[in-house]
């Protein structure tokens, strides 16, 4: 549906424990400081599992044909390679592909968090639109408190009135008096406050389908945050699991926000905007590729 969109991976400190798994790939610490190595995380032999989703790992194994690798990659009782190119490392300490990292104060705030320390990952399926995800991610109007609302224990601790609200190229900002959450397009939700970060994407089943998807979410702490903010901070996913339950329920493929009817609707009409201009890129693109076609 998008080509290259921007991935979001972990956060450069987790390499510092061994090899981490993610849903694609198998990242690797690299003695370039801007960069990490990627290794295909599906053996090239016959695509089984190497290892599970959020796993760090020194040597890796593929358990269907019982071949190894040590922690750098090389194949040891097998010839076949795992490398598959590179992530960069941002200023922020993220590690991503396909992202320019922007001059703003969230990209600050992050490089001042030097201790953060991998905590855990927690991962699910849905059948909904990993579309209406992003959607209701950005959209800040249905936090609200009543019967049968979304997020009724997340509206008791968000003054709505005191968020600041941020765009880039490619991402927005909602800015609250705890720390922020940002939402880079189109699968990447990342949520800061003093000492505590959580990294979520989705990964759809098939590109060129909106529905199904599976998510995965990360977490760090600095060795300072307490045992109650972190059990605070980790509700993140309930907030997440009510947005998918929600998503669920909505009728039909996603659709663009043209106007709000809210200003806390706004970064839906950005958000709808990315992914209309996004989506006229390819299908011109497609279009360009097939003129370019031999006739018969």
């Amino acid at each position: 549906m998008f080509n290259n969109p921007p991935v979001i991976l972990s956060h450069k400190n987790v390499l510092d424990l061994g090899n981490f798994v993610v849903p694609e790939f198998i990242i690797n610490k690299s003695y370039i400081p801007s960069q990490a190595n990627l290794f295909h995380r599906f053996c090239p032999h016959r695509r089984y599992p190497l290892h599970e989703v959020g796993e760090i790992t020194q040597d890796i194994t593929c358990n269907f044909h019982n071949f190894l690798w040590d922690q750098s990659g090389t194949p040891i009782n097998n010839n076949k390679k795992l490398h598959c190119g590179t992530a960069d490392i941002g200023r922020s300490g993220l590690v991503f592909k396909n992202f320019k990292e922007p001059t703003h104060f969230w990209v600050d705030t992050l490089s001042q968090e030097k201790d953060l320390v991998y905590s855990h990952t927690v991962s699910g399926k849905s059948t909904g639109s990993w579309l209406w995800v992003m959607d209701s991610n950005v959209d800040i109007w249905h936090v609200h408190d009543g019967p049968g609302s979304i997020h009724p224990e997340l509206a008791k601790i968000v003054d709505l009135s005191a968020i600041e609200m941020y765009e880039g190229d490619g991402w927005v900002l909602q800015n609250h008096p705890f720390g922020w959450w940002l939402f880079i397009f189109p699968h990447n939700f990342i949520e800061w406050s003093p000492g505590c970060l959580h990294i979520n994407y989705t990964v759809p089943d098939k590109q060129d389908c909106e529905f199904g998807f599976d998510w995965i979410s990360q977490f760090y702490f600095t060795p300072e945050v307490s045992l109650d903010t972190r059990k605070q901070f980790e509700t993140l996913v309930d907030v997440f699991r009510q947005d998918i339950q929600a998503v669920e329920k909505q009728k039909g493929p996603y659709f663009p926000l043209i106007n709000s009817a809210n200003h806390l609707e706004d970064h839906c009409v950005v958000w709808g905007e990315w992914f209309q201009d996004r989506k006229s890129t390819r299908l011109n693109s497609s279009h360009v590729a097939l003129s370019r076609m031999p006739s018969s």
